[in-house]
């Protein structure tokens, strides 16, 4: 199962071709990854770094750029869990064009949890597990 968002894309999204800034698609991910741990999880991703202390940076990423988004569009942004392991999931993020349903992007993720007290990484907590298996891709 996947967790879907939608975005416009704004102005400050494009550069001067009037397309989507590349690192804006990498933004685009991390809205639909916050947005997933503020709306399907028990914990907000604020509060999970300001209370729980508890991060997911991001380790690894690689990403396909394969249609223009422009100013104007909407981007339906999808976020799947590719592989849970002990510390490190692996997201993959499909963005389509609202108006045509082209896939304009898509990349894959690996954070790892990680406790923001000491720097490093621990295991993910069975309740943690339990939400992400929900959106593990078959």
């Amino acid at each position: 199962m996947a967790y879907t968002i939608t975005k416009k894309i704004r102005f400050d999204d494009v550069d001067g071709a009037g397309i989507v800034y590349y690192p804006q698609f990498f933004h685009l991910c991390h809205a639909a990854f916050e947005d997933f741990f503020d709306e399907a999880t028990p914990v907000s991703y604020p509060d999970l770094i300001t209370k729980k202390r508890l991060g997911f940076p991001t380790v690894s990423i690689s990403s396909d750029f394969i249609a223009p988004l422009v100013y104007g569009d909407t981007a339906i942004i999808k976020l799947a869990i590719k592989n849970i392991g002990k510390s490190s999931l692996v997201f993959g993020y499909r963005i389509r064009r609202k108006s045509d349903s082209e896939l304009c992007f898509t990349a894959e993720v690996t954070t790892v949890a990680m406790s923001l007290d000491s720097m490093k990484s621990v295991p993910i907590s069975q309740e943690y597990r339990t939400l992400f298996e929900k959106l593990l891709e078959a």
